[in-house]
């Protein structure tokens, strides 16, 4: 028994709807076409160098494709060809983390080729593993390309390797099972909905959670609201006392203002009583002249007979002072 013999593969054909003579997958949209192919469907996988495959091509059919086969027979390495060969991760699948330990064991290098049906033309994918450093190279139609260029052109067919709702390795069966419902329903439109569904569910938790916010803080204003209220009626009576206060205050102003205007009205009224009652007195006094007026003439007339009396006295008295003088010296002279 050849034992290297038995574990290489090649051209193994998984499709019941072409037939058997079919030796190369169909090259132009229009065969695609016609044989029932979708955008983005599988027209071949080629395998070289790629975990139990030395070298082996798969030419999937436009419906459901079946791989049976007993344990090690290198089914899952299909599936890990179709994960890596377009541009998926190495945790997708859950096994190997370096893109490396999918080369065949004894092998520097290995690669994987996969034919997209594309209606502009077929997209042929070619990615080259290099174990030594764990870098790949890649090529679009047997250009040289980038792996960023890749995943783009593999977006435009609406291929989604990490959504598991469209590709489910066996590994990641518990990972599936253990996804909630919010999380089966956005894989689910992303992998059968239009590109735009998944960006309008996004759009619709973004405008949910700003709702949420919205009401959020609308309940906040509420809140503060109803203290605002709570806290004014229990100001209430001290604002009241606050106007009545400044009532009391502006009115003791006015009148401070006011002072000294009634002062000077008091003092008005007073002056003139003064002068009321000086005029009174003035008319008094002139009625009490009057009457003593008589008395008065008599007191001059009197006055004016004691004059010449009061000069008769006065030379009378000097004649006295004289008279006594000369008395005086004539007694000094007899005692001496």
């Amino acid at each position: 028994m050849d034992l290297p013999q038995k574990r290489k593969r090649i051209s193994h054909e998984l499709t019941t709807s072409q037939p058997s003579s079919r030796e190369a997958a169909p090259s132009s949209s229009t065969n695609g076409q016609a044989g029932g192919f979708v955008e983005g469907s599988i027209l071949r996988i080629t395998m070289r160098n790629f975990l139990t495959y030395d070298h082996s091509e798969v030419f999937p059919g436009p419906k459901l494709n079946m791989i049976v086969g007993a344990n090690g027979t290198g089914k899952s390495s299909i599936v890990c060809a179709i994960c890596l060969g377009l541009a998926g991760k190495t945790s997708v699948l859950g096994r190997g983390d370096k893109v490396g330990l999918y080369v065949k064991r004894g092998c520097s290098k290995g690669s994987v080729e996969i034919e997209l049906y594309r209606a502009s033309g077929n997209l042929v994918i070619t990615r080259e593993i290099q174990v030594e450093n764990n870098q790949s190279t890649w090529m679009l139609n047997r250009k040289h390309s980038s792996q960023k260029a890749v995943e783009e052109a593999v977006k435009e067919l609406h291929i989604q390797v990490g959504n598991l709702c469209q590709f489910l390795p066996q590994e990641k069966v518990g990972e599936f099972a253990k996804m909630s419902k919010i999380e089966l329903l956005e894989a689910t439109e992303k992998s059968v909905g239009p590109p735009e569904m998944y960006e309008f569910h996004c759009e619709l938790k973004t405008f949910r959670s700003k709702e949420r916010e919205l009401e959020n803080v609308c309940k906040e204003k509420a809140t503060f609201l109803e203290k605002a209220r709570q806290r004014n009626e229990r100001n209430k009576l001290d604002v009241e006392r606050y106007y009545m206060k400044k009532r009391h205050l502006d009115r003791i102003q006015m009148l401070e203002k006011k002072k000294p205007w009634v002062e000077y009205e008091t003092a008005r009224k007073e002056l003139e009583g003064v002068k009321k009652e000086r005029e009174e007195m003035k008319k008094k006094l002139k009625s009490l002249k009057e009457a003593q007026e008589p008395l008065m003439r008599k007191i001059r007339s009197v006055e004016s007979q004691l004059q010449p009396i009061e000069q008769q006295m006065k030379e009378l008295t000097a004649g006295i002072r004289d008279a006594t003088q000369k008395c005086k010296q004539k007694h000094d002279q007899l005692e001496i």
